[in-house]
C-alpha cells in the first residue's frame, strides 16, 4: 500500500522507519497526511487496530514503570524551545515555564520535549 513511488519517493520499495524522521517526512508526508494509512479506515479499517493501540499503551505504561522520575533537561532545548528571559521576571506561568510551549490547534513544543528519566531501583 505505502510503495507507490510519486507518493513516498525513489526509495519508496525500501524498509526506512528514518522516512519519517529525516527531510523525507517534509518532502512525502506532511504535504498530504492522509497518504499514510497503516490501519486504513471507513469499512476496511484494520480488524487489529484496537488490539495494536492496546499493546503500544500497555507497552508503554510498562516502559515509564521502568522509572522512578522524570525532569526537564533544560540543557537539550534547541535555543527557540527555551523561555525568553524577559518571562523570568513576569507573573503567572511565564515566571516559572522551563520551555516555550506553541500554539497551533492544540499546545506543544518546538523539537519535542527533552526529560531525563531516573531508573527505577527495585
Amino acid at each position: 500500500m505505502h510503495r507507490r513511488k510519486d507518493l513516498w519517493g525513489p526509495d519508496a520499495e525500501e524498509f526506512s522507519p528514518d522516512r519519517f524522521l529525516d527531510e523525507r517526512v517534509k518532502k512525502y508526508l506532511l504535504p498530504n497526511p492522509f497518504q499514510f494509512l497503516p490501519f486504513n479506515t471507513g469499512p476496511r479499517i484494520c480488524l487489529g487496530q484496537q488490539f495494536a493501540y492496546n499493546e503500544m499503551s500497555f507497552m508503554l505504561i510498562r516502559l515509564l514503570q521502568s522509572f522512578e522520575s522524570f525532569s526537564i533537561d533544560e540543557d537539550a532545548f534547541m535555543p527557540d524551545a527555551r523561555p525568553p528571559k524577559e518571562w523570568a521576571s513576569a507573573p503567572g506561568r511565564k515566571g516559572i515555564d522551563k520551555f516555550k510551549p506553541k500554539f497551533h490547534l492544540t499546545m506543544y513544543t518546538s523539537d519535542g520535549m527533552w526529560i531525563k528519566a531516573k531508573e527505577a531501583t527495585y
